[in-house]
């Protein structure tokens, strides 16, 4: 039954028609917790309520938020169209054959942190933490930790550029 309701959930919201303020209440009653002004844009597929997003957040349309673990996304954080968000992946064996059904799924955290940016098509892998003030690139991969304001960039991402700080 939880897997049918995301599936109608994700069939719901994919319209252009669903506004964003219906989209949010149906997220937060299905246990999303979702901070002040945080949004999500249609034809984004959320896997479930594993799903944490801060105050003026904001995913893009098209994005794919796996849900096998939690995804926190930090305030201030801008998540690109057609983002991949991942948290589940697999065991390989020593063999020929690499993987069969019965291995099942590994599942590790996504942190996003506060006032990051998250380029179109990015990928970030799971138990990546991409730390305070990133910027991370469109195309990018991110399979290692990040550390505070730098852009990556590249597959694999690489810290490319320190980002100035004010403030704010």
């Amino acid at each position: 039954m939880k897997d049918f309701t995301w599936k109608i959930f994700n069939s719901i919201q994919s319209l252009s028609i669903c506004h964003p303020r219906i989209r949010t209440k149906m997220l937060q009653g299905m246990g999303v917790k979702m901070g002040q002004n945080a949004q999500i844009a249609e034809n984004v597929y959320v896997g479930s309520n594993k799903l944490e997003m801060g105050k003026e957040t904001y995913v893009n349309v098209g994005s794919f938020l796996d849900g096998s673990e939690k995804i926190i996304i930090e305030d201030y954080v801008r998540v690109g169209p057609y983002v991949k968000l991942l948290t589940g992946t697999h065991k390989y064996r020593n063999s020929v054959i690499r993987r069969r059904t019965e291995d099942g799924t590994l599942s590790k955290p996504v942190k996003i942190k506060k006032g990051c940016w998250i380029g179109l098509g990015a990928i970030i892998l799971p138990g990546i933490t991409v730390a305070e003030g990133c910027i991370v690139a469109a195309g990018s991969v991110v399979i290692r930790d990040t550390k505070p304001n730098g852009l990556y960039a590249g597959n694999p991402a690489k810290r490319v550029k320190d980002l100035a700080t004010t403030d704010d």
